[in-house]
């Protein structure tokens, strides 16, 4: 299996055809349908279904797109890490993690690990608040080295390792004031008519929100507004009249719980874990290494 004619796969797989594939390529539209037709070959399998004006992607074909395109990300990498072997005062980190942890822990993490690393260059890759799959496959692409996030269970994702880094808490929490906080021990049906704030911008930690609405037969608030960055949760509590979910852990929370009003809800504990996520196989450089090092040092120490 040659790159040449991985290429030519991943062109054609991705909408450009024949005649789009041998032009991004510099190469004759013969040459891309013999690399296809060798491919093909070399693995005994059909990896289109070809009719008279177009080439379609089969069920083999998806395989290898899904492995090819990983295995490119991973080669790009792999040319990154050489180039800053090559001049060490130009060591790269790129990362990106959960909305909860960046408030906190990751600033904190950052200035700790500057301080014996000060030629290290430390990014924040990506968007924030994008939905943690999003970040699953940016991660596989190669856009960041590592990704510090809730995952869902449910969906493995091949080529990928997992370290559980801590556990994130519900805790419900109301504004100054908030007739919720005359309630003892509530059921999520005593507070469903006021209006909530939730965490996150989709994925596992809003599901499993949900899932407790659901558990106890209680139909979600009708006025619910869902942002991911707490910090704008927590101002909105300040000056509004609000419930809110926030997820949190002592590393990672930016207040302390004794100055919030926290209300007892009579439900089970809603949790989530948060892992270091990384591609498998991929080689950490010892910068990286140290980061997570800082990291997991930091959670440690608040547990």
């Amino acid at each position: 299996m040659k790159i040449n004619q991985i290429n030519a796969f991943i062109s054609i797989a991705e909408g450009y055809g024949v005649a789009g594939a041998a032009e991004k390529m510099y190469v004759s539209q013969p040459a891309i349908t013999k690399s296809i037709a060798n491919l093909e070959v070399e693995l005994g399998v059909s990896l289109f279904d070809r009719s008279k004006h177009r080439l379609k992607l089969n069920k083999y074909g998806e395989i290898l797109l899904r492995r090819a395109k990983a295995a490119k990300a991973e080669l790009e990498r792999a040319r990154e890490e050489i180039t800053l072997m090559k001049d060490r005062s130009q060591q790269s980190i790129k990362f990106n993690g959960s909305p909860a942890l960046i408030p906190k822990l990751i600033p904190k993490a950052i200035n700790l690990f500057k301080l014996n690393h000060p030629d290290v260059h430390v990014e924040l890759a990506g968007l924030l608040d994008d939905n943690p799959a999003n970040k699953i496959q940016a991660l596989i692409k190669g856009e960041y080295d590592l990704l510090i996030t809730v995952v869902d269970e449910n969906e493995p994702n091949d080529g990928l390792a997992y370290e559980k880094l801590l556990e994130v808490e519900v805790v419900f929490v109301a504004s100054n004031g908030h007739p919720a906080l005359k309630l003892v021990n509530p059921t999520l049906s005593d507070l469903v008519k006021y209006h909530w704030l939730f965490p996150g911008a989709g994925g596992p930690p809003l599901q499993k929100l949900r899932a407790a609405f659901r558990r106890t037969e209680t139909p979600l608030p009708k006025d619910v507004t869902t942002i991911a960055n707490r910090q704008v949760i927590f101002s909105l509590l300040d000056e509004g009249m609000y419930l809110a979910a926030i997820p949190c852990h002592p590393s990672c929370l930016e207040r302390n719980l004794a100055d919030l009003n926290i209300i007892n809800v009579n439900i089970e504990k809603i949790s989530w874990p948060i892992h270091l996520i990384r591609r498998e196989h991929s080689i950490f450089s010892p910068a990286l290494l140290a980061f997570i090092a800082q990291i997991k040092n930091i959670v440690s120490q608040s547990s």
